[in-house]
């Protein structure tokens, strides 16, 4: 969703045009679930979390300014409600159920796939999800806000209240960490 028809999309939304809503979330569905997931890392958590995320989004609409970078102001509001979520809880720490991990789904725009295609897909999935459990939180949630979220550093930065250099740097680390993981499983096949 470009940065116009999210405008257009809020505008309506604070109206009380409702299917702009639907508009939303079809477009930041899945990134919102992603972002809240990585702070309360808790499936169920998560899906309340957003659920509760885009009934806000109806409450805070007219608060949108167009000087805002859209992804960036969706993801500040997700993250901190994830965050409210674990401050309400007294700061416990939940586990991390890395079989309730967001999954890629392996069919494609409703094409049937040949089974050697399909087993590909989930080695590849098993390779990255392996190669995610060697990141720590925090270069997890840089990755996830760069390359899910599509934000610029300078707005992950922002976003965390961490120095641009730091983003930077868990970013490299987390980038490394993933490639030297993918080439060991990629060799021992």
């Amino acid at each position: 969703m470009t940065e116009h028809e999210f405008y257009a999309a809020i505008k309506g939304l604070a109206k009380g045009n409702k299917d702009m809503l639907r508009a939303i979330y079809d477009a930041y569905g899945r990134l919102i679930y992603t972002i809240v997931y990585d702070v309360v890392k808790n499936r169920e958590d998560a899906e309340d979390v957003t659920s509760e995320f885009f009934i806000k989004l109806i409450r805070v609409a007219g608060t949108y300014q167009k000087k805002t970078s859209h992804r960036a102001w969706l993801i500040q509001i997700a993250r901190n409600m994830a965050i409210d979520l674990l401050r309400k809880r007294g700061h416990e720490y939940l586990l991390h159920e890395t079989e309730d991990a967001p999954q890629d789904q392996l069919e494609e725009g409703g094409t049937v796939e040949t089974a050697s295609t399909v087993e590909e897909h989930v080695v590849l999935a098993e390779d990255m999800r392996q190669a995610m459990q060697t990141l720590s939180d925090r270069e997890r949630e840089v990755l996830d806000l760069k390359l899910v979220g599509d934000l610029k550093f300078r707005e992950i930065a922002k976003t965390l209240g961490q120095p641009l250099g730091t983003v930077t740097w868990l970013y490299n680390q987390g980038i490394k960490k993933l490639r030297r993981c993918l080439r060991e499983y990629g060799t021992t096949e």
